[in-house]
């Protein structure tokens, strides 16, 4: 198979291979390479609520005990990777690489069809067609992708990240939804599902270089709503290679998209951008990797405004920072991973969110993980902060314990 091909595998395949237990199955159909797999995963997260300052223990991220009264709260769910069938497609014609991706994501608990509530017996879990994506391309042309796949800005991250197969930070643990949080809220945003159209260089010695367009976004505001103005841009810059024996992976990327700001004063033009840098390193069964991202206009959870707004009623921006370090070591067939992440919201909602997660992943088999996680989750609040309520510095700590499994097919 030609290189470009490669550049043809869904995204799906890329999250299975991050893990080191990529599989699927591939067959042809005349002139057409088939390719089918997926994952399924389940855990068992108990989380421990400290009913502090905030909100009964819920943190400005985590958010699993903000609906419990303080109470610990048990669930049985997805991890970050959403339950998924991944199906692609590509051949070659007239000396062209062309590809096609379906990628749908399942969610294991149910919920109310109208309420969005925990459901009963008889409701049904939800699909999410994720991924819908053509690419074409030649090695000494680059490669077009058209259609709805994850973004650029923060995706390395999340990719990265050793919570991917497992659980990381707990979301609404009485209402799971498809996904936990990973490090989402606390060293990166979300890097989402967006219609693009991107074109990627031919791989110089390692270096690639992409640009792209994509659907604007709705950038949550305090009081009104701010609506999409048309497309954004997106970019991204990436080496990986060899040096002395040291596997090294660098990327920088970037994003941008206006949005109509409607306050009580008018309509205005404000934007969303950010920029994030990454890299990672490994040698023998030792991993790192360290992370930094910066944005306006979005939060520590995602590119507008989500739980917290992108703008305040007037307009103004939020402005946030954080960053993401973990390293991990392999000893036979178990990986022993420490991840740290950290945030800070300057602007509005002025408040700092920090993460801790300690992980154990087992390869019962090539294709089957077993794995246990903890995680301590802090958000605080300086003393002069709108967000509190005594005018004190406030403070509010979750953790959770996580075990459970993830086969990949």
């Amino acid at each position: 198979m030609k290189a470009r091909k490669l550049l043809t595998a869904v995204s799906g395949a890329m999250l299975l291979g991050a893990s080191g237990v990529s599989s699927a199955a591939t067959w042809q159909a005349g002139d057409w390479t088939l390719g089918l797999g997926g994952n399924i995963n389940t855990f068992f997260t108990n989380t421990f609520c400290d009913a502090g300052d905030i909100d009964n223990g819920g943190t400005y991220a985590g958010l699993a005990c903000a609906a419990s009264g303080g109470d610990d709260v048990s669930n049985v769910s997805n991890g970050l990777l959403p339950a998924s069938l991944n199906f692609s497609a590509s051949t070659n014609q007239d000396g062209w690489d062309i590809g096609a991706n379906i990628n749908v994501y399942y969610n294991l608990t149910s919920e109310g069809v109208d309420t969005g509530l925990p459901g009963d017996a008889l409701d049904f879990s939800t699909v999410d067609p994720r991924q819908v994506y053509m690419t074409f391309g030649k090695d000494d042309f680059g490669t077009f992708k058209l259609g709805r796949d994850f973004g650029l800005f923060a995706f390395d991250a999340i990719i990265n990240d050793m919570s991917l197969i497992g659980v990381g930070a707990t979301f609404v643990a009485e209402n799971p939804g498809h996904t936990t949080l990973g490090g989402l809220g606390f060293g990166y945003p979300y890097t989402d599902r967006l219609a693009q159209m991107n074109y990627t260089t031919p791989n110089m010695n390692g270096l690639t270089g992409t640009l792209g367009i994509m659907q604007g976004l709705d950038a949550n505001q305090a009081g009104t709503e701010a609506l999409n103005d048309g497309v954004g841009y997106h970019g991204k810059l990436a080496w990986s290679g060899d040096m002395g024996g040291t596997s090294v992976s660098l990327s920088g990327t970037f994003i941008n998209y206006d949005v109509d700001v409607t306050t009580a004063t008018g309509t205005g033009t404000e934007s969303v951008q950010g920029f994030d840098l990454f890299g990672k390193v490994g040698f023998g069964n030792f991993s790192a990797l360290a992370y930094y991202f910066n944005g306006e206009g979005m939060t520590s959870l995602a590119l507008g405004g989500l739980v917290l707004p992108g703008f305040d009623a007037v307009g103004t921006p939020e402005e946030v920072d954080g960053y993401m370090l973990q390293g991990t070591y392999t000893m036979g067939k178990t990986r022993f991973g420490i991840n740290w992440s950290e945030n800070e919201f300057d602007q509005i909602s002025v408040h700092e969110n920090q993460k801790l997660t300690l992980g154990i992943y087992y390869n019962l088999t090539a294709s089957l993980q077993l794995l246990a996680e903890y995680s301590m989750m802090e958000s605080e609040i300086p003393a002069g902060s709108a967000m509190s309520l005594s005018g004190l510095a406030e403070s509010d700590e979750t953790e959770a314990l996580a075990i459970g499994a993830i086969l990949f097919f």
